[in-house]
């Protein structure tokens, strides 16, 4: 029976980067992936000579000083990064904007929003040295990492400006600004935040709302090979270190002596541990233990969305003239963002031929949509599941056809995913992802069942939605079980 230091159950982001840190720090690793490839949302997958990204498309992170540069130098990699000096392209009716660094455009579209703007970059730059002090602390003792962060704290994060924005909505802020009567702008402002905080102006915390409207800021890139070679990378890390990584092995159960879980079951082995790093949330751990995910989980955790997805390999001349491969398009005369109103289109770029064959594209397609209709389609039969994914796709395509031109013959391939989807290769809790809404300041706690030795990682543990939270999160996941052992 193996025995090891740590065993992570889930090969997303958020396991990699801990087993990495952990691996490299000199502890045995184990990490089961049920899934044939690494990366859970941000894996890549072929088809057809297409590599498409399953979820997750552009990079953040990865500028000087950035949470994934830390990493890099941490464990002496490299990232294969393209950068995009535009982040993307914001289409909604007759306004066209493409988000760059230097936000002129978007500026020049809503002048009333400049005063907005600076407060924004003024606040997010002070979150961002708060993030990158987080990480300074990896791997330092108690008392220095007290010393060092209440210099952060009092010098960054406790002024008069982030306090009146912490207890405060996007909404409130807007109307500080009196921006909330601008209804295109309110549109663009939801959009973004939907993607990045996963709820809208209404609810989403100003400071994290100012983050997530930093993202085109913060260096946007995508890699060579697609977003899953951040997860092959540090797989490679950890088997360099001496790791084990395991794919195509499920957890099917934990066994349990005196509040802690002593052996890891897989349909291949038995194996024991010290301690347990789960990338996912209560939800994932609670099967494993033999018990019901509780009907409250949804709300205490704050998680509501799914995703409809469209990975299409599609003709590259259909892009030609756009300013980004990346296009948010959002659908003429509707009210929501979610359902196919908000499209977030993300096209391989055209320098690397690892994504695509030749004169063509490998793009994924996404809006929010709420999980609970698919499984009640699936439930009823499967002509019923089978009959909305096309209504999806169809509804998909002629948003993309309003503002691509007719762009239906240039398909060649079209593959549709929804919640059950997501559910099965990825083991997230009714195919909800995302992480959870971010309307509060602290990420909703996770029920461990009273067991001593379970820790969790990955996008509920930490303000994530992105590799990039992700990684800032797992970073402080690693940091604690270095003390643990």
């Amino acid at each position: 029976m193996a025995q090891f230091d740590v065993i992570i159950i889930g090969g997303g982001i958020g396991g990699l980067v801990a087993g990495a840190l952990l691996a490299d720090a000199g502890l045995s690793i184990l990490l089961l992936e049920q899934h044939g490839i690494v990366g859970g949302c941000a894996s890549t997958f072929m088809r057809r000579g297409y590599n498409f990204d399953s979820g997750a498309t552009l990079g953040f992170g990865f500028h000087k000083e950035g949470p994934m540069q830390w990493l890099a130098e941490q464990l002496d990699l490299q990232w294969p990064v393209i950068n995009q000096p535009v982040a993307w392209e914001y289409n909604s009716e007759h306004i066209c904007i493409p988000l760059t660094a230097d936000r002129g455009q978007l500026i020049q579209t809503f002048p009333d929003s400049r005063e907005f703007w600076e407060k924004q970059k003024s606040i997010s730059g002070r979150l961002w040295n708060l993030t990158g002090a987080l990480l300074d602390q990896y791997r330092k003792s108690r008392t220095e990492q007290f010393s060092s962060l209440a210099k952060v704290l009092f010098s960054q994060c406790i002024t008069p400006d982030l306090v009146r924005h912490a207890g405060g909505s996007a909404a409130k802020w807007l109307e500080r600004h009196t921006l909330q009567g601008d209804l295109n702008f309110r549109r663009f402002i939801d959009a973004q935040l939907l993607v990045s905080a996963q709820t809208t102006s209404k609810q989403s915390n100003a400071l994290f709302a100012a983050l997530a409207l930093d993202l085109p800021r913060k260096s946007p890139c995508t890699l060579v090979g697609g977003m899953g070679s951040v997860a092959r990378i540090l797989s490679e890390a950890i088997q360099q270190r001496g790791g084990r990584v395991h794919l195509n092995e499920k957890v099917l159960h934990l066994i349990v002596q005196n509040k802690h879980i002593d052996k890891v079951v897989t349909k291949q082995g038995i194996y024991t541990c010290r301690q347990v790093l789960c990338n996912g949330s209560s939800a994932v751990l609670a099967p494993l233990l033999g018990k019901v995910v509780p009907g409250s989980w949804r709300k205490l955790n704050r998680s509501r969305w799914g995703a409809f997805i469209l990975h299409l390999g599609i003709d590259e001349n259909v892009f030609t003239g756009r300013s980004s491969h990346y296009l948010q398009l959002i659908r003429p005369g509707v009210s929501s963002l979610a359902e196919g109103g908000s499209l977030f289109l993300s096209a391989s770029d055209p320098g690397d031929a690892s994504r695509a064959p030749a004169g063509k594209s490998a793009v994924t397609v996404s809006t929010h949509t709420e999980v609970d209709q698919w499984w009640q389609a699936l439930k009823v039969d499967r002509k019923s599941y089978e009959g909305m994914k096309k209504e999806y796709t169809d509804r998909i395509i002629s948003t993309m056809a309003h503002y691509l031109g007719d762009c239906r013959g240039s398909i060649n391939l079209c593959l549709a995913g929804t919640p059950v989807t997501y559910a099965r290769y990825t083991g997230r809790h009714l195919g909800l992802v995302g992480g959870y809404a971010q309307t509060g300041l602290f990420a909703p706690r996770q029920e461990r069942y009273g067991l001593k030795n379970i820790t969790f990682v990955g996008d509920y543990r930490f303000p994530g939605q992105s590799i990039t939270g992700v990684t800032v999160g797992a970073a402080m996941v690693a940091d604690i079980l270095l003390r643990r052992i």
